[in-house]
């Protein structure tokens, strides 16, 4: 059989498509396992939201408030993890938690998963004010931090 230019031309982009992904994957031992996942901070005065690793394979969102007695009855937090698709960045995990505003508070969300064989994957925290009992603030509420691996 003899080898054509485009049979060799295949063979090599399918060797670098499959090296490439793991020559890039990052070790489980580089990821935040448990702990504030680097990146992922951001302060807003008195108040800051992160993303923290629950193990190698979870992810919350985590905010502190703190020394401020005054502003708002509720404030939110939420973690969001988005897929890389064929259509760009997709949600495909959220989850979110409440407090009342006092002059302390930490509170965390429940967790989403991070499994990075379902493909590229990145999460960010936010932070919303809202009314008292009320329901999750809409899209436009949130202050975000940065997307983070």
């Amino acid at each position: 059989m003899r080898l054509t230019r485009s049979m060799i031309s295949t063979a090599i982009a399918l060797l670098i498509g499959i090296a490439l992904p793991l020559t890039s994957a990052q070790p489980a031992s580089a990821r935040a396992c448990s702990s504030m996942v680097n990146g992922s901070y951001k302060a807003y005065g008195t108040l800051s939201v992160h993303v923290r690793g629950t193990s190698c394979s979870t992810r919350k969102g985590h905010l502190t408030l703190s020394n401020d007695a005054h502003c708002c009855p509720q404030v939110w937090v939420k973690v969001e993890r988005q897929l890389w698709g064929s259509y760009g960045w997709l949600t495909t995990h959220k989850q979110s938690a409440y407090t009342l505003w006092r002059s302390y508070a930490e509170i965390d969300t429940a967790t989403v998963p991070s499994r990075p064989s379902d493909g590229d994957e990145r999460f960010h925290a936010c932070w919303a004010y809202g009314d008292p009992y009320g329901p999750e603030p809409g899209a436009a509420s949130w202050n975000c931090a940065g997307w983070v691996d």
